[in-house]
């Protein structure tokens, strides 16, 4: 359970509603994510991002109490890309079967989106060492677990609905660490895992 001082702690300080605040809070962000990818997320301070974005330190902190708090909206920024990708990964589907050829599909475009983009292997490792951010990913495959549900509904008996969440959390962490490692790898080894893990999850993801 997050406590109060880490939702604080996290929290976006205010909404932009003018344009101008809009796109404020967009330089902040672009930023960020510009300063994360040049050194280590660690090295990073608030100073250096109000600087990079060009406005004074105290307008960021109108937005953001603190680093913390910029990482989190980076999270939740790129998490929207992904999802944008995989929210519909599942509609329209006949059959499990079908499902699981599209769920082994989407691996070969998410670790193309990690290779293309390393700014989401960035932030990733950098909410698992801040105690306060590390549940994000699991809020977040939660989330993605509720959307592939609602499209997977009338294939599942519901006798069967607990596994299949359960291999759908395996299955969302799982692929997410072959992707990752996928991504350090070559592109001929890169190619080998992804391979592999597509058959296993092919052939096994709806397996009761």
């Amino acid at each position: 359970m997050i406590d109060r001082t880490s939702v604080v702690r996290l929290a976006l300080r205010k909404l932009p509603q003018q344009e101008r605040s809009v796109q404020r809070l967009e330089a902040i962000l672009d930023s960020a994510m510009s300063l994360v990818l040049e050194k280590d997320v660690s090295s990073v301070t608030m100073s250096e991002i109000a600087q990079r974005a060009g406005i004074p330190i105290g307008s960021l902190y109108q937005f953001f109490p603190q680093k913390a708090a910029v990482l989190k909206a980076l999270h939740d920024r790129l998490s929207m890309e992904i999802e944008d990708r995989v929210s519909k990964l599942f509609t329209g589907v006949t059959s499990l079967d079908e499902a699981a050829s599209r769920g082994a599909d989407a691996l070969f475009e998410l670790h193309a989106l990690f290779r293309e983009r390393p700014i989401f292997m960035s932030i990733w490792q950098a909410i698992q060492v801040d105690k306060d951010l590390s549940h994000l990913s699991n809020d977040y495959h939660e989330h993605l677990i509720g959307l592939f549900l609602k499209d997977l509904a009338h294939l599942i008996p519901p006798d069967d609905l607990g596994q299949i969440r359960v291999t759908l959390k395996l299955f969302i962490i799982t692929s997410g660490d072959v992707i990752r490692f996928a991504t350090s790898q070559g592109p001929e080894a890169a190619r080998i895992y992804l391979e592999r893990w597509h058959q296993i999850v092919r052939n096994s993801l709806f397996i009761v």
